[in-house]
């Protein structure tokens, strides 16, 4: 009896499924009863199955694996007849209708949300939002410039709705401003970690007429040009290019205005710290007079060296200027008055030379011993 009147509700369930008419847009449920290749078939509560093409299955890209028999949802019919005796039914676009309320909430109440970037499209990518096709503006998507729009597909990028139409179910969306916000944030911490002295690894940003700038991880910092190398340069793109990782020195940090001062070139390699290594005060050097000034002359030492003869260490006589006793390119002996390493100038004195030569002299004149020889006496000299 009881399998009698099992038969007999199949049966009923059957009649009414054929008495039951569909038309396309209606939302049904809808139970999975089979994951194929070309789709997911599915029992609607009528007389012939319903099936989801893949692509009508989800916004979102859907492993087939994780499709179970027995799953429940809701469908939207889109055609009666496939041609095959099933009804094609879409999934996401049931999704889709009931989803606009949620959708004019996230709206209403400027949440921010995550979405998973698809396409891109003319003028931005595209991303689903609760089962609806959502455009961001390429201008929109991050707060920096973005050339590229295609290194964002299959990224997860965090947005809220700036304009929303219902009847068009027009969805944009922005997530520059969430962007700019969290820079800002990476960046007051970033300088709060950062240390004067110490070294950091950046990447160039952007060259400039007068310098580069180098992103610290956050926060910008920027490289003058005669901070950027020991050879004098015409342009920053003489020695690095955009996209460059670089390690630097950070110089100055102003906290209050957001500005850092770096310096690339390392101290240690200073060809003036690397020829100046084995000089020291009281000296004898040779050295090549360069230039004149009203209190003085300059000359130079070697290639990255030079010194300065101030006009009362030039000669014991009284003289006016430095042309008078000197020449440009003149080799002259001269006695290191002193070095000071943290400005790099160094203090040459020609009158100490003459002071000991004349010393010399007078205890050669003055010798009892006429054995002893002018070359002996002067050689002590130098």
């Amino acid at each position: 009896m009881d399998e009698n009147n099992l038969t007999m509700a199949d049966l009923m369930a059957e009649i009414d499924k054929s008495m039951t008419r569909i038309y396309r847009g209606d939302i049904l449920k809808a139970k999975v009863a089979l994951v194929q290749d070309q789709g997911v078939i599915v029992n609607i509560g009528y007389h012939t199955d319903g099936l989801i093409p893949w692509n009508e299955y989800s916004y979102e890209d859907v492993d087939k694996a994780d499709v179970k028999i027995g799953d429940e949802f809701e469908v939207t019919v889109m055609k009666i007849d496939d041609g095959e005796g099933n009804v094609l039914v879409s999934k996401r676009r049931a999704e889709a209708e009931t989803a606009i309320q949620d959708v004019q909430e996230l709206f209403d109440k400027k949440e921010t949300f995550t979405v998973r970037i698809k396409d891109v499209v003319k003028g931005g990518v595209v991303a689903p939002v609760k089962g609806l096709r959502a455009f961001i503006p390429g201008s929109q998507i991050s707060n920096t410039y973005v050339q590229d729009l295609s290194q964002y597909v299959g990224q997860d990028v965090e947005v809220e709705i700036i304009e929303f139409v219902p009847k068009t179910k027009k969805i944009v969306l922005s997530g520059k401003k969430i962007a700019a916000q969290k820079a800002e944030a990476a960046k007051k911490q970033k300088m709060t970690e950062l240390v004067e002295g110490e070294k950091y690894t950046g990447v160039i940003t952007k060259l400039m007429p007068y310098g580069v700038f180098v992103d610290l991880g956050g926060v910008d910092g920027l490289i003058h040009n005669n901070d950027l190398s020991w050879v004098r340069i015409k342009h920053p793109s003489d020695v690095v290019k955009e996209g460059q990782k670089v390690e630097v020195t950070l110089l100055s940090v102003d906290k209050a205005t957001g500005k850092v001062s770096l310096r690339l070139k390392d101290i240690t390699m200073d060809p003036w710290y690397l020829e100046t290594a084995n000089l020291e005060k009281d000296q004898m050097v040779k050295a090549v007079i360069t230039r004149f000034t009203h209190f003085g002359a300059f000359a130079k030492i070697s290639d990255n060296v030079e010194g300065l003869i101030h006009i009362s260490q030039i000669s014991e006589k009284r003289i006016q200027k430095a042309e008078e006793v000197l020449e440009i390119g003149q080799e002259v002996e001269a006695k290191i008055m002193s070095i000071d390493k943290e400005t790099k100038k160094i203090s040459l004195s020609l009158k100490e030379i003459e002071e000991k030569v004349d010393n010399e002299m007078l205890k050669y004149m003055s010798q009892e011993d006429e054995g002893t020889k002018l070359g002996d006496v002067l050689g002590k000299v130098f």
